[in-house]
């Protein structure tokens, strides 16, 4: 069978970085595995920016990938994925008339992304134009809420793509962060005088899906419960929030907040801020996004994990809340922090056994992907 010579379209942008935002993960781990596999042939990157290079913050130079703009390989494609940018609707009717088959991946919360861009004046994301295509994809924890809409809107299949991680990028930060002398990963402490946690909320708050509501709630009620379980909480991406009537007397009704055991602050990298503020452990809440990097990148450093996502319960990691249970996850994460540095162990281990699972190089999902493109390329959508 001849080779599948894929194009995936990517947004290079100045000042964009590789942390920003799952997209550029997702689109670099796909094209790993696609070098996987013999029956893939060329992989281009198609530019859908303005730039003309890739910026090096976005950390995909390493791929090996050429960027190319998108009438420079017409001829040579035989699949178009829509990823990181949307390409000119001219140039896919072309490719697709002379038989190249066309997909786009949709690796966010688009029901999330499409209803509250116009509510709340945000910029524009994906933008339903038109686009030619013969199936859609998406990814497991998105099936239920966009499934359906990214069905009736395109009158095409969608189908759900296992979601994969490698530990290549995290791993290039954890390095660069124990030259600096700091330390990665949880140090699991024993006795009866074991200091409090200090929990890290990374939730990006821009939607509803995501946000730091509950987790805040998480860490309050463990508080409440015994004050010497949580000596601090950190939550990240508040500082825009600050001064909202709404956050603000919600924080500061908090008795960590009364107590100073709380901070709010800006967008701060995983690694850096989980080693370099020596962080115990992460609060997470998801609303219909039960499977994210943040997960992956809090269960590579064996910190425990507070969550409500029933896909990490039903892989056995992580430290489970069911979903708005702020209560129940406070008895969860003091339940937790109980815990001796046996339980510890076995939750790392747990833990990295799950994420092995997820590896663009695992042959399992090298399959998933290359079956499913070649059902298209072959036209068994």
């Amino acid at each position: 069978m001849k080779k599948i010579n894929v194009g995936i379209s990517i947004f290079p942008v100045q000042g964009a970085q590789l942390w920003s935002n799952g997209l550029n993960q997702n689109l670099a781990f796909l094209v790993l595995l696609l070098q996987q596999s013999p029956q893939v042939g060329r992989v281009f990157l198609l530019n859908g920016g303005a730039l003309d290079h890739m910026p090096d913050a976005m950390g995909l130079n390493g791929l090996d990938v050429p960027l190319v703009k998108p009438q420079d390989v017409t001829f040579e494609l035989d699949v178009v994925i829509e990823m990181g940018a949307q390409l000119p609707l001219e140039w896919l009717r072309h490719v697709r008339a002379l038989g190249v088959k066309i997909i786009t991946f949709f690796v966010g919360h688009t029901f999330a992304d499409n209803a509250e861009a116009p509510m709340f004046d945000r910029p524009s994301g994906q933008i339903f134009n038109g686009t030619p295509w013969h199936e859609i994809w998406t990814l497991p924890q998105f099936m239920k809420s966009s499934g359906p809409l990214l069905r009736t809107v395109s009158r095409v299949p969608v189908f759900a793509i296992p979601h994969i991680w490698s530990p290549l990028f995290i791993q290039e930060h954890v390095e660069v962060v124990e030259r600096g002398g700091h330390q990665f990963g949880y140090q699991a402490r024993t006795g009866i005088d074991r200091p409090g946690w200090r929990t890290a909320i990374f939730e990006p708050n821009i939607s509803v899906g995501k946000n730091c509501f509950i987790p805040m709630l998480v860490c309050e009620q463990a508080y409440r419960l015994d004050q010497r379980s949580v000596s601090m909480m950190m939550v990240m991406n508040t500082v825009h929030m600050k001064e909202h009537p709404t956050f603000n007397r919600f924080a500061i009704n908090l008795d960590l907040t009364k107590h100073h055991k709380a901070s709010y602050e800006p967008r701060v990298a995983f690694v850096e801020c989980m080693a370099q503020q020596k962080m115990d452990a992460v609060v997470s809440h998801h609303w219909e996004w039960g499977l994210n990097y943040l997960y992956y990148d809090t269960l590579y450093g064996g910190y425990p994990l507070i969550h409500n996502s029933e896909y990490l319960k039903a892989g056995g990691v992580g430290i489970y809340y069911p979903d708005f249970e702020a209560s129940a996850g406070g008895h969860a994460l003091l339940d937790a922090w109980n815990q001796e540095p046996e339980f510890w162990d076995d939750y790392k281990k747990a833990g990295t056994a799950y994420l092995s699972k997820l590896d663009p190089v695992r042959p399992e999902n090298v399959e998933a992907f290359v079956k499913r493109l070649q059902h298209t390329v072959e036209g068994q959508v």
